[in-house]
C-alpha cells in the first residue's frame, strides 16, 4: 500500500480534472481515490474511467441533481474494496490490500448544514474499531480554528465544529500532519473578497499509526478544481541495502587515482593468487570510491557552480573592472567547466550501454531518457505469484522468481531412444576450437581491444580498469606468488566467463 487520495473534483465531466487526476496517481503510486462532489447521476459522460484505464474499479453514489455525487476508485490488481455502508455525505467500506493487512477507509463529503452533517459523525461512529487500521479523509466543509482560515467572516467556534472534534476524541482518530499549501479550499475571488480556508483533511487511528510507522498528508495543487486533493502517504521505514560499487570511468580522468591504486593494491596477499587478485580489486574499488566521494563534488553540482562564477567575473570583465588575478581564474573555471562536461559525457555514457553514442550527445533529452528507461526496465517492483495475485513485497517477488525457476529446472527423466540424429553438427577441428583454454595473447587482444567506456560487471570492474591503471597495477603483480605465470590473464579469464 502506498498513496490514498481524496479529492472534491466539482464536477467528474471535466476533462481538466480527468487529466489532473490521472496525472497524479502517475506521479504518487496511489492505490484508491475518494472522489467528492462529482455531480454526475451515471458515467456516461465522465472521462475519468476513460483515462484511468481498465485496471480500476469503482463505486459510485449518484448525485442529487446538480449537487454532491460520491466515487472510490481502487486498483483492482491490487486490492479489493468492499462497502460496508454508504449515503450521499460518506462512503465507509474495507480495503484488502493483496498480500497485506486490510484498511477501514471511509471518503466524506460533509454538508455545509451542521445538523445534517451530524448524521456522518452518528453513522462513522458505529463502524470505528480499535482491531483495524482506520482512514476517514475527504472534504469536511468545516473549519475547526482561527488557524484554518484567511479571509472572510471572523471565525466563531460552532457547533458543528464542536461536534466534529467530539467524534475525532471518542474514536481515537489523528489528524495527519500536512505539508504543502496551508489551505485547501479558495473561492478563487480577488483582493478582500479572496477567502482561503482548510476545510479537506484526513484522520487515521492509533492501529494506523503503528501500522505505517511514518504517516504525512500532501496537499497537491488546485488544478481543476477550488479544492486541493489531499494525499496521505504511508512511508514504509528505510530499508537497508548492500550498495554494490562499480568501476567509474569518470576516475581515471582524476590526477590522483594511480595514487590511490598504488597505495591500496599493494595491501594483503593469499595464497591463491586469483583469490589474491579478486581480493585486491575489491579493496582497491572500495578506496578509489570514497577517495571520490571525499574529494570531488557531485559532476552536476560543479557544473551549475562553475557556470554561475562565470558568468559573474564575465559581467566583470565586460564593465572593465576585472583584476588580472581574476581573470587568470576566469580562465581556470572555464578550463574546469569543459574538463567537468567532458566527465559528464563519460558518466552518462557509461550507463547508457548505448554503443551508437557519440561525443556529444549526452545533453539530449531523448538519451537521458534511454539512460533511465534502461534502468528502470532493469527494475521489477511488482508481479504474480504461483496464486494468481499480484505482489510488491520484495521478499514475495524474490520467492517467485525462485519458484519459478526451481520449477522450470527440476529434474526429468527423458528418454533419447528413436530420436532423430542431428543433421547439422560442427566440425572436430570447432569442436576442439571451442573447449580449448584461453591464451594469453587472446586475452591481451580482448582486454586492449575493448570499449573505454563499457558498463562493470556484477563484481563492479570492468576491463577500462586494466587498461587505464594497468601501470599502477603490474608493478605489484610479483607480490601474487609465482603460483601461475600471469595472475592478470586468469583474472580476466573469470571475467570472461
Amino acid at each position: 500500500m502506498t498513496s490514498l487520495v481524496f479529492w472534491n473534483c466539482r464536477g467528474a465531466k471535466k476533462v481538466e480534472a480527468a487529466l489532473y487526476l490521472k496525472e497524479v496517481i502517475k506521479d504518487n503510486n496511489v492505490l484508491m481515490v475518494g472522489l467528492l462532489e462529482m455531480k454526475i447521476s451515471n458515467l456516461d459522460n465522465s472521462q475519468v474511467l476513460n483515462f484511468l484505464g481498465s485496471n480500476w474499479d469503482y463505486f459510485m453514489i449518484p448525485s442529487n441533481g446538480l449537487s454532491g455525487g460520491l466515487m472510490i476508485l481502487w486498483r483492482k490488481d491490487l486490492a479489493m474494496f468492499s462497502v460496508i455502508e454508504e449515503s450521499p455525505q460518506f462512503i465507509i467500506g474495507t480495503l484488502n490490500v493483496f498480500n497485506k493487512n486490510n484498511w477501514l477507509v471511509a471518503a466524506v463529503y460533509g454538508s455545509t448544514n451542521a445538523i445534517e452533517r451530524k448524521i456522518i459523525w452518528e453513522s462513522l461512529e458505529k463502524h470505528c474499531s480499535n482491531e483495524m487500521p482506520m482512514v476517514v479523509g475527504g472534504d469536511f466543509n468545516c473549519v475547526l480554528s482561527q488557524e484554518d482560515k484567511r479571509g472572510g467572516k471572523k471565525f466563531i467556534l460552532s457547533q458543528g465544529a464542536i461536534d466534529m472534534k467530539n467524534f475525532l476524541i471518542n474514536n481515537d482518530l489523528h489528524e495527519v500532519e500536512a505539508y504543502g499549501p496551508k489551505f485547501t479550499w479558495c473561492n478563487n475571488k480577488m483582493g478582500g473578497a479572496r477567502i482561503l480556508e482548510k476545510l479537506d483533511r484526513c484522520f487515521i487511528n492509533s492501529i494506523a499509526l503503528n501500522c505505517i510507522h511514518i504517516a504525512r498528508v500532501k496537499h497537491l495543487a488546485r488544478i481543476a478544481s477550488d479544492h486541493c486533493p489531499i494525499l496521505l502517504e504511508i512511508i514504509k521505514p528505510a530499508e537497508v541495502f548492500d550498495r554494490i560499487l562499480r568501476f567509474e570511468y569518470v576516475w581515471t580522468s582524476y590526477y590522483g587515482a594511480k595514487s590511490v591504486v598504488s597505495k591500496y593494491w599493494k595491501i594483503g596477499k593469499c595464497e591463491d593468487p586469483t583469490i589474491s587478485l579478486n581480493l585486491k580489486f575489491k579493496r582497491t574499488l572500495k578506496a578509489l570510491y570514497f577517495w571520490s566521494k571525499a574529494n570531488f563534488k557531485n559532476l552536476n553540482m560543479l557544473r551549475d557552480e562553475l557556470k554561475i562564477e562565470i558568468m559573474e567575473l564575465q559581467k566583470e570583465e565586460a564593465d572593465g573592472r576585472i583584476s588580472d588575478p581574476n581573470l587568470q581564474v576566469l580562465k581556470f573555471k572555464i578550463n574546469e567547466l569543459n574538463i567537468t562536461l567532458a566527465r559528464l559525457n563519460s558518466w552518462w555514457k557509461q550507463r547508457a550501454k548505448a554503443k551508437w553514442m557519440e561525443e556529444g550527445d549526452s545533453n539530449s533529452s531523448f538519451f537521458h531518457a534511454f539512460a533511465n528507461a534502461r534502468r528502470n526496465n532493469n527494475w521489477i517492483n511488482i508481479i504474480k505469484n504461483k496464486s494468481g495475485l499480484i505482489t510488491e513485497d520484495p521478499i514475495l517477488i524474490q520467492e517467485a522468481f525462485s519458484y519459478f525457476f526451481k520449477s522450470k529446472w527440476r529434474h526429468r527423466d527423458c528418454s533419447l531412444d528413436d530420436w532423430p540424429l542431428p543433421w547439422a553438427v560442427i566440425s572436430s577441428d570447432d569442436q576442439k576450437c571451442l573447449e580449448a583454454e584461453f591464451t594469453k595473447e587472446e586475452m591481451q587482444a580482448v582486454v586492449i581491444s575493448s570499449g573505454k567506456n563499457i558498463s562493470p560487471g556484477i563484481d563492479g570492474q570492468s576491463l577500462v580498469c586494466v587498461q587505464r591503471l594497468k601501470n599502477a597495477l603490474l608493478c605489484h603483480m610479483s607480490s601474487l606468488g609465482a603460483a601461475t605465470s600471469d595472475p592478470m590473464i586468469r583474472w580476466s579469464e573469470h571475467k570472461a566467463t
